[in-house]
């Protein structure tokens, strides 16, 4: 099978896995995801926290940024023309973007990529080696160039996939959290 009907047929499966799943049962494994994280060594010690807003089907952030507010400077990515730039999370700051989600506004404090200390990516699907698949990789792509710190990943057990042909420009990820299990990179 060449590469790309081996990653039609492996975004096939993680479709039909993402619609077997129970809403319910995924808000309470994003929260027992974001608590594993919140209990990490590199997340107490981190002031600056980027992390994304995160597309149906990812572990689901709003929570965690409504928890985290005023207690950590969290940060989120956002494209403004061709330049993507750090901005500040700040409730009054919000507006919709992509789909719909939630992103900050232009005016917005920036920050400088230099300042974040723990990234934390959502992802429809992980491989054992703490690459991200699936959709929004391209954002992905985009945004790990400017970090310096440590890259986290979350994601449901279920969307990990092995025997995942990877491009050799995928950037890898220092860990993956799931509910059960926390993948580190080799």
């Amino acid at each position: 099978m060449d590469i790309y009907n081996r990653k039609r047929d492996i975004r096939r499966r993680i479709a039909e896995m993402k619609r077997s799943v129970d809403a319910v049962w995924k808000d309470s494994a994003s929260d027992a995801i974001l608590s594993r994280l919140e209990e990490l060594d590199i997340f107490k010690v981190s002031e600056t926290v980027l992390i994304y807003h995160a597309l149906p089907d990812e572990v689901q952030t709003a929570n965690f940024l409504e928890r985290w507010y005023g207690k950590k400077r969290l940060v989120l990515p956002l494209v403004v023309g061709d330049d993507l730039v750090l901005k500040e999370f700040s409730p009054d700051k919000i507006v919709p973007g992509y789909k719909g989600i939630p992103e900050p506004s232009s005016d917005a404090v920036t920050v400088d990529p230099d300042d974040v200390q723990l990234a934390v990516i959502p992802g429809v699907a992980f491989d054992s080696m703490c690459n991200r698949l699936g959709r929004g990789k391209g954002f992905y792509d985009r945004l790990i160039p400017h970090l310096k710190c440590q890259l986290t990943g979350l994601g449901f057990d279920f969307q990990m996939v092995d025997e995942v042909p990877i491009e050799i420009f995928d950037r890898k990820l220092d860990m993956v959290i799931t509910q059960s299990t926390l993948f580190y990179r080799e």
